[in-house]
């Protein structure tokens, strides 16, 4: 399939970033396919918003930003969840971090004891993110591991066909 691509990325310098526009909010994303950093007009480096998301993502995504002096945008890797499978970075520090993509996966009877919900007494989480089998892709093959983020959900949205005897 060939994508039309909207810009060049500051990370690349390939002509590889996908702009997307939130009708709701006229905020305009960019996602770099090659690298699988993201950013939105409103991470400007250095603003209250990028403080903000910060607070809000691992350490290692904060240290894996990239702030492109020219948009004075700030990038960051890519995050993707779904009730199903979830795409993320993961590492100890910047020099050794891959992505991975690790399916949904339901807890059923007792396990799910093991999976309390914080501050409500009596209640379990019923599917957790199955990082213990996650596929792991090295830094530069984002475009493998967002091959098999799709591959998961497509593979779920496939009724089972039925079986005649």
């Amino acid at each position: 399939m060939k994508i039309d691509y909207d810009d060049v990325s500051p990370i690349t310098g390939n002509k590889c970033v996908i702009i997307e526009s939130d009708e709701k909010t006229n905020e305009e994303s960019r996602l770099c396919m090659e690298s699988g950093y993201t950013t939105k007009d409103t991470w400007k480096t250095g603003s209250d918003m990028v403080k903000n998301y910060e607070e809000h993502v691992t350490e290692l995504m904060c240290n894996l930003k990239f702030e492109d002096e020219p948009t004075g945008l700030t990038w960051y890797p890519s995050t993707m969840v779904t009730p199903i499978v979830m795409l993320y970075p993961k590492g100890a520090d910047i020099a050794e971090w891959c992505w991975e993509v690790a399916e949904v996966t339901p807890i059923t009877g007792e396990e799910r004891l093991k999976y309390p919900v914080p501050g409500v007494d009596g209640q379990y989480y019923t599917n957790r993110v199955d990082i213990e089998n996650a596929k792991q892709f090295d830094q530069g093959e984002f475009e493998s591991a967002l091959d098999s983020f799709y591959g998961v959900i497509m593979k779920s949205s496939k009724e089972p066909e039925a079986i005649n005897e």
